[in-house]
């Protein structure tokens, strides 16, 4: 990009797209305004020629286009699969509320027919086995090997003798220096029929709650009886029966729309459960057609209430809103320091171009393996059910990687030259998996950057970085490190 990247604070900065950073200069884009800053004549020769040696070694060289490939190799995804960092499990997916929003709710078309369907232990047994050879294999290269097992529904809880099971038998393997980590959603209505066990296997519980009783007005149960004074009752006496479990194990979760805000879920769960609530707005991927005017109605913008609590003097929000931040600021400063190696080979392959994918689409099974109640595997639990990388059929895990790759390239090759030439690809925050698609059922993206708005972005977070160089330090002596 050729355009001067101006702060706040009125600072001039060039970003390289060699170097991959950003220079601080004090001259403009232009002869005359290098003259308007009262600048002599041998500091006008000085950048005047510091210009010219930065052109002639490429360093202000704009015409950079990353190297983008459409086709995983498949070493990766295997080695994917072997250092799996979750494993999630669709219990059930029956559920014991109706929630108005609820991805595999009436809102929405991209999921499988629910008919309360109880997942197979059997399934359940064969993908471990499956995975099992792969975490003891030459390609587990992982530090720690910790391995997180999610338990999601539907309503977990309703199909607790699977999940003893599940337990049991991964305790059950000799995996010297593996541990697992458990993690269930639940909606806590059956929460005080299994507390005890729940703390025995320090099970980390994430329960859905969406503030108030006022603010829960959505979360009813399917014959339209409102659960909410069971719910807490549950939730009070696991804090009462277990607090340092609670303290330790137990977050919360509430989906922001029409009848609560953000000021009002985090009033209600901080100063009843001294907790502070992840916030996630309705989902916006598969909503029926049909279904539009009454998803819109529903649905709220997160920044738009955050803009509006931000002036709340009753409640602090810095938790919520400096997380936000810095997850932000991690993700530019990641994405834009020439000096940061995300892995150790990175270190000696300096002088090779490094090679990048369309999107910010994880690599397949780089974070989690979903196994469905009907057998379907996918690489997460929120895309559409219509995309299964693969399937457990007659006692088997049939996962083909040339299939995968052929699946991934046919989703990213009408996008790929448009990825090349967007000013935004290093920090894409769009999965391929969300985005809309053409008449020819090709996707597309509709959230190309220009010169314009990358100069604007960029203006923005180095503004923030200046105001704010703590936010920098804390990033890189806490976050990149670790």
């Amino acid at each position: 990009m050729k355009k001067i990247i101006t702060s706040n604070s009125g600072y001039n900065y060039i970003y390289s797209s060699y170097m991959n950073s950003f220079l601080l200069t004090p001259f403009a884009d232009a002869k005359e305004k290098i003259v308007n800053l009262n600048i002599n004549k041998e500091e006008v020769s000085y950048y005047e020629k510091k210009m010219i040696f930065l052109k002639e070694h490429g360093i202000l060289d704009d015409n950079i286009l990353p190297i983008m490939d459409i086709e995983y190799d498949s070493f990766c995804i295997e080695s994917n699969l072997a250092n799996l960092n979750q494993l999630l499990i669709e219990v059930t997916d029956e559920c014991n509320l109706a929630c108005k929003y609820c991805s595999y709710g009436e809102l929405y078309g991209n999921y499988d027919v629910r008919e309360g369907k109880k997942q197979s232990f059997n399934n359940v047994k064969i993908l471990i086995d499956f995975l099992y050879d792969l975490w003891k294999s030459y390609k587990n290269i992982s530090f720690d090997n910790v391995i997180n097992i999610g338990f999601y529904g539907g309503e977990p809880l309703m199909n607790f003798t699977l999940i003893k099971q599940i337990i049991d038998y991964l305790e059950s393997l000799e995996l010297n220096g593996f541990k697992f980590v458990y993690n269930l959603t639940t909606n806590a209505v059956l929460l005080s029929k299994y507390i005890d066990y729940l703390v025995e296997k320090e099970i980390h519980l994430l329960i859905s709650l969406d503030g108030s009783k006022e603010n829960n007005v959505y979360r009813t149960a399917k014959d339209g009886r409102e659960l909410f004074d069971v719910i807490y009752s549950n939730i009070i006496c696991l804090k009462d029966k277990y607090p340092d479990y609670f303290d330790k194990c137990v977050n919360f979760n509430a989906v922001l729309h029409n009848r609560n805000s953000l000021v009002g879920i985090y009033e209600y769960i901080k100063d009843t459960f001294d907790k502070v609530p992840y916030v996630s707005e309705l989902n916006r991927n598969g909503v029926d057609i049909e279904k539009n005017e009454m998803f819109n109605q529903m649905y709220v913008k997160k920044s738009d209430s955050i803009k509006q609590a931000v002036n709340c003097e009753s409640i602090n929000l810095n938790d919520i809103i400096a997380d936000t931040k810095i997850t932000q600021l991690n993700i530019f400063m990641m994405s834009y320091s020439g000096n940061i190696y995300k892995t150790i080979p990175d270190l000696f392959f300096l002088d090779e171009k490094l090679r990048y994918y369309p999107t910010s689409t994880c690599t397949p099974f780089s974070r989690k393996i979903f196994l469905t109640v009907n057998g379907k595997i996918l690489p997460c639990e929120k895309i559409g059910q219509q995309y299964p990388l693969g399937h457990i059929t007659n006692g088997t895990v049939c996962l083909d990687i040339k299939e995968i790759k052929d699946f991934y390239a046919c989703l990213y090759r009408p996008i790929v030259d448009k990825c090349k030439h967007c000013l935004l690809w290093k920090t894409c925050e769009i999965c391929v998996f969300f985005l809309p698609k053409d008449e020819n059922n090709k996707v597309i993206c509709p959230y190309f950057c220009g010169e314009t708005e990358i100069s604007n972005y960029f203006a923005s977070y180095l503004s923030v970085l200046e105001s704010q160089p703590e936010l920098q330090d804390k990033i890189a002596n806490e976050i990149i490190i670790d």
